[in-house]
């Protein structure tokens, strides 16, 4: 009889436990998982935070060497023209300026080397009108892209008495050595297009003064292998007397660059054959 009694009440208790421990197992696996949740999103929040505090930081920096506008209370626009000091320099900017926002004056002067060691300097390109673009050699970004339209324009316009540069971004590891093993993968002719180094501080200036285009060095975790330096894929004219009249896009294809070789064709003078000079000689 105590058997009896007893059987029954076991049997109840062995169900009940198992039913308690699915019941645990299920709140812990929603409580860990709601954790994971949490911690993602949490992450997520911290890494959204430090993005929008660098983008200012880095906006700010390629601000202070670029030209500002402002408009003044006669409604004129007043430019504000970065000097080597560190100052701003106001200036009216008129209808021309306004299509043309170049210094009418020319860009600065400046002396580079080349993939020769030789000295080169503003007036050496003087006379004759070139074309300028900004790249390095380590570049994993748009330099390739950049260096092969400049290769087109080369190849395409042989006839035509223009100049061609490249200016390095990174001097420090583009040295004359590295820029001419660059120019001659490239297929360079090095009689009319200059591989150019130099003091990084100069070349920037240059950049931002001159051609009014950004160029900044990436630092600390946004500094990744190939993309070093925020640049201008920009490939700029500039015309026999030293003055920016134009820039094209490179990245933006064959519209751009068929712009380019027109402009180009419009204010360079095609070469004389050597059996014409001797003819008129």
């Amino acid at each position: 009889m105590t058997d009896t009694n007893i059987n029954p009440a076991n049997g109840d208790n062995q169900n009940v436990v198992p039913q308690r421990s699915n019941s645990i197992l299920w709140i812990g696996s929603i409580a860990w998982a709601l954790c994971l949740v949490g911690i993602i999103f949490s992450w997520y929040q911290w890494r959204r935070m430090n993005l929008a505090k660098s983008e200012p930081r880095t906006n700010n920096k390629m601000a202070e060497n670029e030209p500002q506008e402002v408009i003044d209370p006669s409604g004129k626009t007043i430019k504000l023209i970065p000097q080597k000091d560190g100052t701003f320099l106001p200036r009216e900017v008129t209808k021309e300026e306004d299509e043309n926002p170049w210094d009418p004056a020319g860009i600065e002067d400046f002396s580079f080397t080349d993939t020769e060691g030789q000295t080169v300097t503003k007036a050496d390109l003087l006379g004759k009108p070139f074309v300028i673009s900004f790249i390095f050699t380590f570049c994993r970004g748009p330099c390739p892209k950049v260096s092969m339209e400049m290769r087109e324009l080369q190849d395409r316009l042989k006839d035509y008495d223009f100049n061609l540069v490249s200016l390095t971004v990174d001097p420090e590891r583009d040295t004359p050595e590295v820029l001419k093993i660059y120019g001659k993968e490239l297929k360079a002719d090095f009689s009319r297009w200059k591989f150019l180094t130099g003091p990084q501080s100069e070349i920037y200036d240059l950049i931002h003064r001159s051609f009014l285009v950004p160029v900044q060095e990436e630092e600390d975790r946004d500094r990744k292998p190939g993309f070093e330096i925020i640049h201008s894929t920009n490939i700029m004219l500039v015309d026999k007397t030293g003055r920016v009249i134009g820039k094209f896009n490179a990245q933006k294809g064959e519209e751009a660059m068929a712009k380019l070789r027109k402009q180009i064709k419009q204010i360079a003078s095609l070469k004389i054959p050597k059996t014409d000079q001797k003819t008129t000689e």
